[in-house]
């Protein structure tokens, strides 16, 4: 008896198994733009990664796009599942028609945010139109809150940065503007609003920045997943990304986001991000 039913029991496991790992066993990338150093993205969201791998039976892992454009290119090419876009960047990602929406991010209590303009407190500078003929440091051409915002506000006020500016630096990162700032390699920046606040937990002497500007509210990061993914599969994603607060293991995810605050993820729809395409605009992009 023990020999006659003991490959049923065999075939009872693999059963089980594959049901909870996919036959291709293979990871899935989850990519996002890059606000922070490799190595702070990694301690900020590795713990989302394994959140993730437990909610869906598959391994997730995270990748740290070098900048905001090689994440668009890397979904587009099939090799990152899904990506976490800032606002801007996945306007500009969705028109090639290789990825769509399936959530937003929820940070800090807030679906929305801001970007801050700031400049040394002993700089004089003491409005946007003070700005002229002066260096100014942007984060990317695909931030919303580093570049696309700031620059609508500038040119609302008459403020053109290709006319007004004596030199433009995109520097990368938020971290890298506000240190351009501090040492003096350009006199004023643009960054999301909690940046300062993130530098000075690193040591950077931000109680030294004043801000000149801030933008009107912005939503926050919207996560995408590739067109080709498994319909399934997706849903299973946005599903574990939905309910993160409605677990221990997702709180817990919640807990340890110190510079992002992450607070969970919102069903999204495409139209949400019209307001960022009207800025845009705005903005001549």
């Amino acid at each position: 008896m023990r020999r006659r039913y003991t490959p049923w029991l065999i075939l009872a496991v693999l059963v089980t198994t594959l049901a909870n790992h996919p036959v291709d066993g293979r990871e899935l990338k989850f990519g996002f733009t890059p606000f922070l150093s490799q190595g702070d993205m990694r301690i900020e969201f590795e713990p989302l990664m394994n959140y993730l791998s437990d909610s869906i039976g598959q391994k997730v892992v995270l990748y740290v796009a070098r900048d905001y454009a090689d994440l668009r290119t890397q979904m587009e090419a099939g090799a990152v599942d899904i990506g976490s876009f800032s606002p801007f960047a996945y306007v500009d990602a969705v028109r090639g028609g290789k990825i769509r929406i399936i959530a937003q991010s929820l940070m800090d209590g807030s679906a929305t945010y801001r970007g801050v303009i700031v400049a040394r407190k002993d700089s004089g500078l003491k409005s946007l139109a003070d700005l002229r003929g002066k260096r100014f440091a942007f984060v990317d051409p695909e931030s919303a809150s580093g570049y696309v915002y700031p620059r609508a506000m500038l040119i609302e006020k008459g403020v053109v940065p290709e006319t007004a500016f004596k030199k433009i630096v995109f520097a990368g990162n938020p971290d890298k503007v506000i240190a351009a700032v501090l040492e003096g390699g350009a006199d004023a920046g643009a960054v999301y609003e909690n940046a300062p606040t993130v530098a000075k937990s690193k040591g950077m002497p931000t109680e030294n920045l004043v801000t000149l500007a801030t933008t009107d509210p912005i939503p926050h990061d919207a996560v995408a997943v590739r067109t080709g993914l498994d319909e399934a599969l997706a849903k299973k994603i946005q599903a574990a990304l939905v309910d993160l607060d409605k677990s221990e293991a997702g709180r817990r995810v919640i807990a340890d986001s110190k510079p992002k605050k992450l607070n969970g993820y919102m069903l999204a729809e495409d139209s949400l991000y019209d307001v960022v395409r009207r800025t845009a605009k705005i903005a001549g992009m």
